[in-house]
């Protein structure tokens, strides 16, 4: 006997379950077409995207399939609707298929059976603003105590809402999630204020799991495994939706793919970071400002200085007036324009920025802090740029000496403090080494 059920647990005591997951690709488009064409030939361009927009998800494709042939819909234009008009396409049936088992019908008469379990409704709509696959379980710490929270992943997983990985994942397929994002005024669980709270919600549970230090490399798999989840999330809505928790994501993912390279997705993020800080918190906020330092940052490393240097010497200006002379952030920003006035070749207007810059952070900061110590190495390279190599060796041996006393042995500066004074020396004496 054969019994087939979309509740996936409590079966252990009758019964030998079998879990059944989605087609394959090339079983869906085969679906798709037998469908399609089962009473005549049909325009069959677009089949394998509509397949893989569907998540190869067998009703799903049946249900596509049946609407295309019996409304001559192409399925290109089928995926075009689909993307524009997700919550009406789901929810439709051709003539003589059963309208009470639409993908949106399904949808809504499982959660009406969890109303006992309204966290799972709030769960549901929160995961749909990540990517389907691999969402770390533990962004969803705080949402609730944990026996609640484990309980309600639990129902959605018996359910088959979402899949639990064992592997401190989630997953969600794509439809679900493309009907927990629509608004809906006929579906209790897809009310607009609901799904509008989870998207922001969302956005504050990603800003706040990101690491602080993007440069060490202990935190990038944390970071490799968020940034699908906030390019998902900031792909699914418009900008003007954006908050502060967008924007900090967004600029934290920014800053690690500028470490990796990947500059021109950088280079948007920061963008868009710093137009939605400008639009909420105004232009002079500190956090706008470190944004705006950010971005002209990335124009700098994608060796766009002619917008990197007015940008950083506009952020000086303003976190001067805002923060005042001394503020750590003040001495960054002022550490950052002698940079690029390096970077530029200028050295005549670098040197005596990254002078004054250290001589500020010895004072405020104390000899030892690591923002002093990369200030002086900052301009023990500035002096070796220019030749005054008098200057720069004594200022990378002193800078190195305090670096190995003060600093984790495995800290990147060190290494680079060693391969600087090393060139310099080899400079200074072609015959060393």
């Amino acid at each position: 006997m054969l019994v087939t059920t979309r509740l996936a647990s409590g079966w252990h005591r009758h019964a030998t379950t079998i879990r059944l997951g989605v087609l394959d690709p090339a079983d869906a488009v085969d679906l798709f077409t037998r469908v399609l064409t089962q009473h005549g030939s049909h325009n069959i361009d677009g089949i394998d995207m509509v397949c893989a927009e569907l998540g190869h998800l067998a009703l799903a494709i049946d249900q596509a399939a049946a609407y295309c042939a019996e409304t001559g819909t192409s399925p290109n234009i089928y995926l075009d609707m689909l993307d524009r008009w997700p919550a009406e396409m789901l929810d439709s049936a051709a003539q003589g298929g059963d309208s009470a088992r639409t993908i949106a019908r399904i949808w809504r008469l499982t959660l009406d059976r969890l109303t006992d379990t309204p966290l799972a409704g709030d769960l549901l709509r929160l995961l749909a603003w990540y990517a389907p696959d691999r969402i770390p379980r533990d962004l969803l710490n705080g949402v609730a105590a944990p026996p609640g929270l484990a309980a309600a992943i639990g129902k959605l997983a018996a359910y088959n809402m979402v899949t639990d990985n064992h592997n401190g994942t989630l997953s969600v397929h794509r439809l679900v999630q493309a009907l927990a994002r629509t608004p809906d005024p006929h579906d209790p669980h897809r009310r607009t204020d609901d799904i509008s709270h989870a998207r922001d919600h969302a956005a504050e549970l990603l800003a706040a799991a990101y690491p602080d230090d993007s440069h060490n490399p202990a935190n990038w798999p944390r970071y490799q495994a968020l940034i699908p989840h906030t390019d998902a999330l900031t792909t699914h809505h418009a900008p003007d939706y954006d908050t502060t928790h967008t924007a900090t994501a967004l600029s934290q993912a920014a800053v690690y793919r500028e470490g990796q390279g990947a500059l021109a997705s950088a280079l948007h993020a920061h963008q868009r970071a710093l137009t939605t800080y400008e639009r909420v918190l105004g232009a002079d906020h500190p956090d706008t400002l470190a944004s705006r330092n950010h971005l002209a940052g990335a124009y700098q490393a994608a060796g766009d200085l002619g917008r990197a240097i007015p940008l950083f010497e506009q952020t000086l200006t303003d976190v001067e007036r805002v923060l005042g002379a001394d503020h750590p952030d003040t001495l960054a920003s002022r550490n950052n324009l002698a940079g690029a006035y390096r970077a530029a070749g200028d050295l005549g207007r670098a040197i005596p920025l990254f002078e004054q810059t250290l001589t500020d952070r010895v004072r405020v900061l104390g000899a030892d802090h690591p923002s002093t110590l990369t200030s002086r190495n900052n301009l023990a390279v500035a002096y070796d740029a220019a030749g005054d190599l008098g200057r720069a060796i004594p200022l990378y041996e002193q800078t190195l000496t305090d670096a190995e006393r003060v600093l984790s042995s495995g800290n990147p500066m060190i290494a680079a403090l060693r391969a600087n004074l090393e060139g310099a020396r080899s400079t200074s004496d072609p015959n060393t080494g």
